[in-house]
């Protein structure tokens, strides 16, 4: 049992460093993101700094776009995801941990990459350590309404699955940017304790409705 789950980890991982663009092209998306907006509003440290959460939240967004549909459609194209719906094993475990590599590859990086762009946009310090929790906090919602969005777009293509993607995330976004534009008041854990709680009930509703949409490819 054990095995199963720790090759679907193994091979998923494989799949994402074999394809390099699964895992680099939202990084380098995201750098270029960032690096345009400061020549679209200017030089002004104040602006920039005001701006800062929202930029970084939106374009760790539309970045992970960029990698949801690598979650299930590999195992969907060479027929092994029909094989998993019928192995009795734990699905809801398969998917977390299919999920989980997609995180770890896509958002984990970006997050740590945001810390140091944050500075870039003059974010202050105590306003950066904020970005960085609201980041752990909302990326596995992102990564998890990309894996219902790839659920449910098995056979057709990524944009479909994008314009589902992106409204669906828009509470997770607006909750890490305004518990970073709260940092210096109460409101902040507020705002944390939201994103915090939109997490917690997100994992089983969300990877639920993943296996559900999978299966009504098969019915």
């Amino acid at each position: 049992m054990r095995n199963f789950y720790f090759k679907t980890f193994q091979r998923d991982s494989r799949v994402y460093l074999s394809r390099s663009s699964s895992f680099l092209g939202p990084i380098v998306f995201f750098l270029i993101t960032i690096t345009l907006y400061p020549l679209a509003f200017g030089s002004d440290e104040e602006q920039l700094a005001e701006l800062a959460a929202g930029i970084i939240w939106i374009s760790i967004l539309l970045a992970n776009l960029l990698s949801h549909q690598f979650i299930f459609n590999e195992d969907y194209k060479d027929g092994s995801l029909d094989l998993v719906l019928t192995s009795g094993k734990s699905l809801f475990l398969w998917a977390s941990i299919k999920i989980f590599v997609n995180w770890y590859f896509s958002s984990l990086p970006l997050i740590f990459i945001s810390i140091f762009t944050s500075f870039m946009l003059y974010l202050p310090f105590d306003a950066a350590l904020i970005l960085a929790i609201t980041l752990f906090l909302g990326t596995p919602i992102l990564s998890m309404f990309g894996a219902l969005a790839g659920a449910l777009t098995l056979e057709r293509g990524n944009i479909v699955g994008s314009s589902i993607v992106i409204p669906l995330c828009l509470p997770a976004l607006i909750l890490g940017i305004l518990a970073i534009q709260s940092y210096k008041n109460e409101e902040l854990f507020f705002y944390i304790f939201l994103l915090a709680a939109f997490l917690f009930f997100s994992i089983p509703i969300l990877i639920a409705s993943c296996l559900g949409a999978i299966k009504l490819h098969f019915e």
